[in-house]
């Protein structure tokens, strides 16, 4: 309980549109201490430039495709995850990541943390200001009539994942 306030579970739908080219976030969920996104890549599209995040852990769960997380601080660590895995990056483990596959790759991101003020570093140390998207940067092409649809229900401190797919 908060200040006498019950606090209640919820649940959300992890519903997107899939995408031919560019991508698509969507806010699904936010707490004091955690969000849940949603996320679709084209094939090749991936997110930011080398970066680590200093105050913001962060569990990618692959919905669909194939991602390729290079991860260190240079980077040449290649870790793949597909359909049904995910990757841990904890505040301050360097990645950037691409949709290695010929098919849309639809992720949901949980980033949890103490605060909001996180900030994103390049590997040299120095902050990376506002959101930069260095690849994928073109507006997204939404596939008509194309949807990735779960749902997620949020019990205690787990998350269990109950399947109503439309694709």
């Amino acid at each position: 309980m908060e200040n006498g306030k019950e606090v209640l579970a919820k649940v959300v739908q992890l519903r997107t549109q899939l995408v031919s080219q560019g991508h698509t976030r969507h806010l699904l969920a936010e707490t004091d201490l955690m969000t849940l996104r949603i996320h679709c890549y084209s094939p090749g599209i991936g997110e930011n430039a080398l970066h680590s995040h200093t105050k913001e852990d962060h569990i990618f769960v692959v919905l669909e495709g194939t991602a390729q997380f290079n991860t260190g601080r240079d980077g040449k660590t290649v870790v793949k995850a597909s359909k049904h895995q995910a990757i841990v990056l904890p505040a301050g483990c360097y990645y950037q990541f691409c949709n290695s596959g010929d098919t849309p790759l639809v992720m949901a991101r949980i980033g949890a943390g103490p605060d909001k003020s996180d900030m994103r570093l390049n590997p040299d140390g120095t902050p990376i200001p506002g959101r930069t998207h260095e690849q994928g940067a073109a507006k997204p092409v939404l596939i008509e009539g194309a949807f990735l649809s779960e749902l997620v229900y949020f019990e205690g401190q787990g998350i269990d994942f109950l399947m109503d797919r439309a694709v």
